[in-house]
């Protein structure tokens, strides 16, 4: 009886944690995960030794659902995490192609514009 309330007390703390990553996550504070890392750890590592310690209590269903829904979460969070990722991703090309994209002032002798890649100073002449 203690090792299942053990065991339902670790599976309570597992679940806590993913809801507050979700949380997180879907609130676009994403940079707030970190100051959970040290607490999921803690939390994932009781998880795993409860996986391979508790094969008695785990045929239980209530606890094999519970455990089927740690699985859930933990999938959706990862999705969660991989979207933020992309996002990251794509802010990161455009602010690189910026530049690529940027004009400055200049204007070529054929009236073209000098993409700021190729503004190297050199404009000493007066209009």
């Amino acid at each position: 009886m203690t090792d299942t309330i053990n065991a339902q007390d670790i599976l309570d703390q597992v679940e806590t944690v993913l809801m507050a990553e979700r949380q997180l996550l879907v609130s676009g504070q994403a940079h707030r995960l970190a100051e959970m890392s040290q607490e999921k750890i803690a939390a994932m590592n009781a998880f795993d030794g409860l996986l391979q310690n508790g094969i008695d209590y785990l045929r239980e269903v209530p606890i094999r659902h519970q455990i089927e829904g740690i699985v859930g979460m933990a999938r959706e969070n990862a999705i969660h995490f991989l979207a933020v990722q992309n996002g990251l991703q794509s802010i990161l090309t455009r602010v690189g192609n910026a530049s690529q994209e940027s004009y400055v002032g200049a204007y070529q002798s054929n009236g073209g514009q000098t993409p700021f890649t190729h503004a190297t100073g050199g404009y000493s002449r007066k209009a």
